[in-house]
């Protein structure tokens, strides 16, 4: 059994199946469950769960690439490593990553040395670059956050770093786990912010509605500040550019972008446990 494969050995542990809701189990090549559903390993190494899934424009393959530019740049490693802290000091051993892209996150805490690490994306572009390349035992899927293929109280911990939430479906998979939610704050990008603000909805950036839904569904506790500012180059600056969510609907051909010479990446990360918990 090649390591492709080998680290989907317990899947029957974390996945159900999203047609039928059983245990899905390792079977040569492929997850199955009872009602013989099959989805197939593909040969880099992920599961496809998603059925007629559509590419979204803003996320598509070009997207990402911008994305990894950025990350091997170095510009999101000082998030990436308090994650890892968080992840150890709360012995957090199996770790859903919620929108993970590429993959660098996920990639950064099975490094670490955390022993189930499952990630996601909606993107199949996204997941094929995460597999692609050095195996690392990160168990990717295609997937859906309104419908995880993820059995009810199996994972430790979620991390959620600048996606979207579903917070009913966190609650179904927690096993009296943690979230730990990275949201952009109020320094984030504000050099590109300030270029393009004549086009922007809102010059500056609040992150309160976001902190007072999270703290609605979890204790919050603690809140933890990740901001660093970055030299950037023509090449890494294009690429930030053109991945940021912020500047999608900006026409970045009438704005003048070489005055940008650092680029700060602010964000707080939250930390969360469940409410209600089990005894």
């Amino acid at each position: 059994m090649n390591d492709k494969i080998q680290k989907f050995s317990n899947s029957q542990d974390f996945f159900q199946c999203p047609i039928c809701g059983k245990v899905l189990k390792l079977v040569d090549n492929s997850l199955l469950c009872s009602n013989n559903h099959c989805f197939d390993i593909s040969k880099k190494g992920f599961v496809d769960f998603v059925l007629n899934n559509k590419a979204s424009k803003n996320y598509d393959r070009d997207s990402f690439e911008n994305r990894h530019v950025i990350l091997e740049h170095g510009m999101y490693d000082h998030i990436a490593n308090k994650l890892v802290e968080l992840i150890e000091k709360l012995h957090l051993d199996s770790i859903l990553d919620v929108g993970c892209g590429e993959g660098y996150y996920s990639k950064k805490i099975a490094q670490a040395g955390i022993k189930d690490v499952l990630a996601f994306d909606i993107s199949k572009d996204s997941i094929q670059l995460a597999a692609k390349g050095v195996n690392i035992p990160v168990k990717w899927f295609v997937g859906d956050l309104a419908h995880l293929p993820i059995q009810d109280n199996t994972v430790k911990g979620i991390i959620d770093v600048f996606s979207p939430a579903n917070y009913a479906e966190f609650n179904r998979i927690l096993d009296d786990g943690y979230v730990l939610k990275v949201i952009p704050n109020q320094y984030h990008v504000q050099e590109l912010r300030q270029v393009a603000k004549d086009q922007l909805q809102q010059a500056e950036y609040s992150n309160k509605k976001v902190l007072d839904y999270f703290e609605e569904h979890y204790e919050l506790v603690d809140q933890i500040d990740a901001t660093k500012t970055y030299p950037v180059t023509e090449e890494v600056r294009t690429a930030f550019i053109n991945m940021t969510p912020l500047l999608f609907n900006v026409d970045k051909s009438k704005i003048d972008w070489s005055q940008v010479k650092n680029i700060t990446v602010g964000s707080t990360i939250l930390v969360g446990q469940q409410k209600n918990r089990r005894n």
